[in-house]
């Protein structure tokens, strides 16, 4: 009866260190990346661009970071989260990665009413955005450009861009750093669709 008593007064004891022991959340941003190489302007660059929807799968619109085992299954790092909604991440990423890749070209993070009449809207769709185990990240995303408001602005018809970067390690700060050289190359090829 005593070893029972003796049990049963540990128990607490164990749950609270049990309790202290749980690692602490590692929290994440994406990065914006400069262009690889300087960025010119172009006559048919807007003077201002505003990104308008930006959707995500609902498979890596959560907290944690997404990693891909195979083809059918995923895992969470359950202590490895986005420090913002990763949709809000991205937006300002991709925004700041294309204001270094449209240099004269002031783009705003989220288009609102008060645009001017005619600022060409980007709005982007992610289909994919995470890495294989190994950390090679893909990046699958469709973009369209049209006016915000009124008529007769130019319009872009939709782009499907996939992005493969290699791995820069499995672990998930080299996930991440991965994954924002990603949005990087997809603003790439943003910049160089809307100087055509």
């Amino acid at each position: 009866m005593r070893g029972f008593r003796n049990a049963a007064l540990a128990l607490p004891l164990f749950v609270l260190a049990a309790c202290q022991s749980t690692p602490d959340s590692r929290l994440y941003t994406l990065a914006m990346i400069p262009p690889a190489a300087s960025a010119q302007p172009a006559a048919t660059t807007f003077r201002t661009l505003a990104l308008g929807s930006l959707d995500l799968p609902m498979l890596i619109d959560r907290p944690q970071i997404v990693r891909r085992i195979d083809g059918n299954r995923v895992e969470t790092l359950e202590y490895d989260r986005w420090a913002e909604p990763l949709a809000d991440g991205l937006r300002s990423t991709l925004a700041g990665d294309l204001a270094a890749r449209l240099p004269g070209t002031t783009v705003l993070p989220v288009a609102g009413s008060g645009l001017a009449e005619g600022t060409p809207v980007l709005a982007v769709t992610v289909l994919r955005f995470d890495a294989d185990a190994t950390g090679r990240v893909v990046l699958d995303a469709q973009w369209t450009l049209s006016s915000g408001s009124g008529s007769g602005g130019r319009r872009i018809a939709p782009a499907r861009e996939t992005v493969e970067v290699p791995s820069g390690g499995a672990e998930a700060d080299a996930q991440v750093r991965t994954m924002s050289q990603a949005v990087g190359q997809l603003a790439d090829r943003i910049a160089a669709g809307l100087r055509r």
